[in-house]
């Protein structure tokens, strides 16, 4: 039996009131295509856009096309019988043979509205499945190292020109690079931050550090209240991070969003650190997974929050392998010392090792666990290419004294990009955005100034 029947059908009709070349753009961006493909596509004529569509995803595109500014029907076809041939009629009672016929397309039956409720093609037939189909989605990068090497030559230069002042503006422009050259489903993510937001946001914070440094060189006794202070700060100022890159980050004309309470960032970033302090690093993977947890279940997509399913004990498993490596490497190293001084190199590739597969470890498990309601993400990254990937670019760039850092950069994103991908439970089309009220930059200022990371 075919469970995927619908149809989503374009009526030959652009609705009064729309803008023709605006309705071609927003049906463009619906149904993935260019726009110049969907005004060959919305020529006056009725057509097919959509098929084989469960039930709730062909609804759904009907009403995004409806407020895009195109006249749809929601159709099905007829029922396929066990040869994959349509069906002949049932035997029609006399009553039926007098009764005039619904519709002349023999084919299918289309609503005028494309929230109008179904009625079954056939007198008897099941009812079709709600079951969501499953699509994948492949992440792609399309940057490249000698591109970025211009963005980033320019940044470096132009923040010393101007005494850090420009330094706002390149991370604007380093971050649009990478978030436009970043594709799924063939739109790519994008990076709205305004630049002067920033630099206020850096200013305040870096006046407010100068300030306490010239206090505390002549009374050093208040240092100690600006550390409290800024351990009372420091969840407030974590929130606010996360908050402004999120809204400031979008796909497809949607934006990420960010929202948690202040004692959800104290235990996280506070309380836990300070329990791992006490209990000598034993709560070191209880921290980082909490840690990961509060942002991804803070984090959503328009309205759709993510979720996390991940435990404290999956992070526990990879602590303790990579510790356990950690501790060899350091017996190696005690007992080149003793030994043989050379021997100490054979520790180098064991460190190499723990850190890849630290890094990839935790990686996959960030996304295999997280979920944006139906849909969820597929890493599989691997500890071997990892490891040459990180040995290859750190020697690179130490032979060209940091020149080839951009590449560096961009090799690592199509190494990411190429293991990752979305797995769709059925239309990506369906998310709802949610209204953005304006986040300050200070938040995100802190993070650059203190140097302290906060993305997933």
């Amino acid at each position: 039996m075919d469970q995927n029947r619908y149809q989503v059908i374009y009526k030959g009709e652009i609705l009064e009131g729309y803008d023709k070349q605006a309705v071609f753009h927003k049906v463009a961006q619906i149904l993935s295509i260019s726009a110049e493909t969907a005004g060959k596509v919305l020529n006056g004529k009725r057509v097919v856009l959509r098929k084989g569509l469960d039930e709730a995803t062909a609804r759904s595109q009907c009403i995004l096309l409806k407020k895009a500014g195109i006249r749809v029907a929601l159709g099905v076809p007829q029922p396929q019988g066990p040869a994959g041939k349509p069906q002949g009629p049932s035997p029609a009672t006399p009553a039926a043979r007098t009764q005039a016929p619904r519709s002349a397309d023999p084919s299918v039956r289309a609503e005028d509205h494309a929230t109008a409720k179904l009625r079954p093609a056939v007198a008897g037939s099941p009812k079709p499945s709600t079951a969501l189909a499953t699509s994948k989605f492949a992440f792609e990068f399309h940057g490249n190292g000698s591109e970025y090497f211009r963005i980033w030559i320019v940044n470096i230069l132009l923040t010393i020109v101007t005494l850090g002042i420009y330094s706002a503006w390149a991370k604007v422009r380093r971050k649009q690079y990478f978030y436009g050259n970043t594709r799924v489903n063939g739109a790519g993510f994008e990076y709205l931050a305004n630049p002067v937001k920033i630099l206020k946001g850096r200013l305040v914070v870096g006046g407010i550090a100068v300030i306490a440094a010239a206090v505390s060189h002549f009374f050093p006794l208040i240092q100690f209240l600006f550390i409290a202070a800024m351990g009372v700060l420091a969840p407030w100022l974590v929130t606010r991070s996360l908050m402004f890159n999120a809204s400031n980050s979008a796909w497809r004309n949607i934006r990420f969003g960010f929202k948690a309470g202040y004692g959800q960032a104290a235990k996280a970033y506070v309380l836990w650190p300070l329990l791992t302090m006490l209990t000598l690093g034993i709560l070191s993977p209880y921290v980082y997974f909490r840690q990961k947890k509060f942002l991804v279940e803070n984090s959503s997509y328009g309205k759709t929050p993510f979720s996390f399913s991940a435990s404290w004990r999956d992070y526990y498993r990879i602590l303790m392998v990579a510790s356990l490596l950690g501790i060899l490497a350091v017996v190696i190293l005690a007992g080149a010392a003793a030994l043989f001084a050379p021997l100490a190199i054979l520790a180098l590739p064991i460190y190499l090792y723990v850190y890849a597969y630290f890094a990839v470890g935790t990686g996959n498990l960030l996304y295999n666990a997280s979920r944006l309601g139906r849909h969820r993400l597929q890493s599989t990254m691997d500890v071997r290419s990892f490891m040459m990937l990180v040995l290859t670019n750190t020697l690179a760039t130490a032979l060209t004294l940091g020149f080839y850092h951009p590449w560096a950069k961009v090799r690592t994103m199509h190494y990411k990009a190429q293991h990752l991908t979305l797995i769709a439970a059925g239309d990506l089309n369906t998310f709802v955005a949610e209204k953005q009220r304006e986040v300050g930059a200070i938040g995100d200022a802190s993070s650059d100034f203190f140097d302290f990371d906060l993305g997933l």
